[in-house]
């Protein structure tokens, strides 16, 4: 008896680690609160709870992307390393595209080729939305947005813990709406997130409440059009009743006391603002000094008007960009566009003719030989060897184009806009993996929080339906399988701290500007457009400050009929890199499209060269990236 007792511990034993090793409990949430908004990155919730042993795996967001009718059905799979201790609770959270809810979103643990646990997210569960708000509120006041608006709109309410980490977790969203909450609490990456996401373009809205001295801290204050002193009691609204026409009840009333500095006012006087804006980057960031909640602006027919002003969640698309970056107008696309440029040092159509024509010529030559003299076949064969090899020998020395002979060819075309008034800039990147012999490979990303907005392929042969992206540093994007002569295109975009301090300060005859270049690149070819007139500023190095009185009295006019980017081109720095002349054509062409200089006349643009890939990593190994980016800033007049 006893040793069977001693069989059975045993068995146990040996049985219990294996048993324990697989008990991890996994639980996922879609979106914010449950609503997703398709064709945008929608953050995934993952809660994993491991009652067995400890562990080290994978855990995988895995979606499908693209379109059957465009022949770009893609699946897309997002990993990061997990380490989940015994007994550990960890939560997990990723950004991922929704473009529609015909397929589920997969998540799963792995380790090695065992699968842990793993949970699918039907979309057709989903709440979907074309607007999202995000209330950072201590009451559910905001519910009334739900139906002011024609297009679908949801309110998430959320605590301040639960807010992204970074500015992609803010994609889906279309307005920020803050009132009574002290973002001294959040955590220096929350805070960071929210303010690229506003200068991205987002819209944060302020609402002033009896918590005024919440609007003094210093974090809100960075932001907000007004400077905010304390309370007052005002006799109802006459302003805000006269501004909309809509009669407002002349009730007593607690409103913020501020002053404004910057931006402009909408309601109310610079001394007593009741709506203010400011932009900030491409965002906006408006000021209520009174609360919506309280009455009588709570049941006011005027609140849908108002908040249609605050909001204004009209999105303006430029579809021939999206429709380039779907693949659906290749002429458009940056990459298609570059390639189509002589960039590779193919051989001249007259060269490449006159040496087939001489080696087939030879040839001919040499079977017209044997059959009239009937000379030996071994000798005969001996001369056409010598005749394949010496061409061949020609071909390689007459038509060298080295970087065919690599793996791939990778190509990176960004633009950076820079904002005087923001330490972020905003990054559209696109890539190009261009291979002749075909392979798997991978882009490496320099910047951690960039996103894949679109990708397809061209070329005689297809590229692989399976697509991997790390989730954590360093970023990258794994399994581009390219057979022989295949381009695959990836549209992405990021944010990054901006290489430039820009200050300006127009006056009567001009503009006073002030740069500092605080990277560690120069910025070449740097030039003003104000005013239909050129301002050439030279090459800023790394480091370096510039300052310059730009007269616009004293510098010609250009015409102002001549395309903005052609104007621009004529002040291109000199470079050696082969091609760039093609890569700065392209990006000028993208960003100004066919604008004139009459258009741009208004508003002075800063535009500068780093003739450097600002998205990739240069490759460990085989040829280097080709790329060039374009530096734009939009001048504070």
């Amino acid at each position: 008896m006893e040793s069977m007792r001693f069989i059975v511990l045993a068995i146990c034993l040996l049985v219990g680690p294996g048993v324990t090793a697989a008990q991890v409990t996994m639980e996922a949430h879609l979106g914010l609160q449950g609503t997703v908004r398709l064709e945008k990155w929608n953050p995934v919730t993952v809660s994993l709870y491991n009652t067995g042993v400890s562990l080290t795996g994978t855990l995988g967001v895995r979606v499908w992307r693209g379109s059957e009718y465009r022949q770009d059905l893609h699946v897309t799979t997002f990993t990061r390393r997990v380490q989940l201790p015994h007994r550990s609770r960890k939560r997990f959270t990723f950004a991922v595209p929704i473009t529609s809810i015909s397929h589920p979103v997969e998540v799963s643990l792995r380790t090695a080729d065992t699968v842990l646990a793993q949970q699918q997210l039907d979309l057709r569960d989903t709440l979907s939305a074309e607007h999202v708000i995000v209330g950072l509120t201590r009451d559910l006041s905001l519910d009334f947005l739900a139906t002011a608006f024609q297009r679908h709109t949801r309110v998430a309410y959320l605590p301040l813990t639960d807010l992204p980490h970074d500015w992609i977790g803010y994609d889906s969203v279309t307005a920020v709406v803050i009132k009574g909450m002290s973002f001294q609490t959040v955590s220096e990456r929350q805070w960071t997130a929210l303010r690229q996401w506003l200068i991205r373009g987002g819209t944060v809205v302020v609402v002033a409440d009896a918590q005024y001295a919440l609007l003094q801290e210093p974090r809100l204050q960075s932001v907000l059009p007004v400077e905010v002193l304390g309370l007052e009691q005002l006799d109802g609204l006459p302003m805000l009743a006269t501004h909309y026409g809509v009669p407002l009840p002349a009730t007593p009333l607690l409103a913020a006391r501020a002053r404004l500095q910057h931006g402009q006012i909408l309601v109310g006087t610079p001394e007593a603002p009741l709506l203010a804006q400011r932009t900030y980057g491409k965002g906006r960031v408006v000021f209520l000094a009174v609360d919506y909640a309280a009455q009588p602006l709570a049941s006011w027919p005027g609140n849908a008007a108002l908040w249609k002003d605050i909001l204004q969640p009209v999105e303006r698309i430029d579809f021939s960009r999206v429709f380039a970056e779907l693949g659906l107008l290749d002429e458009a696309h940056p990459v298609i566009k570059l390639l189509s440029r002589p960039i590779l040092a193919y051989p001249s159509h007259v060269l490449l003719s006159g040496f087939l024509l001489a080696y087939c010529g030879s040839l001919a030559l040499l079977f017209w030989w044997m059959r009239q003299r009937r000379a030996k076949r071994s000798r005969c064969w001996l001369y056409a060897v010598c005749i394949v090899l010496s061409f061949t020998v020609g071909a390689y020395s007459l038509f060298p184009e080295p970087a065919l002979r690599e793996p791939a060819l990778f190509f990176d075309v960004s633009s950076m806009e820079i904002f005087a008034d923001a330490d972020y800039t905003h990054m559209h990147g696109y890539l190009g993996v261009f291979s002749a012999r075909g392979g798997q490979f991978t882009l490496d990303v320099q910047h951690p929080t960039t996103i894949l907005r679109h990708t397809f392929h061209r070329g005689t042969g297809k590229a692989g339906e399976a697509l991997e992206i790390t989730s954590e540093e360093p970023l990258a994007i794994r399994g581009i399988s390219l057979a022989p002569w295949t381009l695959r295109v990836f549209s992405v975009e990021t944010m990054t701290p901006t290489p430039l301090r820009i200050v300006t300060q127009p006056h009567r005859d001009g503009l006073t500007l002030r740069v500092h270049n605080r990277s560690h690149l120069s910025v070449q070819g740097m030039a003003v457009l104000y005013r239909g007139r050129l301002f050439s500023l030279g090459t800023l190095a790394a480091g370096e400050e510039l300052f310059e009185e730009l007269y616009t009295t004293l510098q010609p006019v250009e015409s102002k009929y001549e395309m903005a980017w052609q104007a621009l081109l004529k002040l291109r720095p000199p470079t050696p890199l082969p091609g760039a002349a093609y890569f700065q054509e392209v990006l000028l062409q993208h960003y100004f499209a066919e604008k004139h200089l009459a258009e741009l006349s208004a508003t002075p643009v800063l535009v500068g060269w780093m003739t450097v890939p600002s998205v990739l990593k240069q490759p460990q190994t085989g040829s280097p990236a080709r790329g060039m980016t374009l530096v734009i800033s939009q001048l504070v007049n």
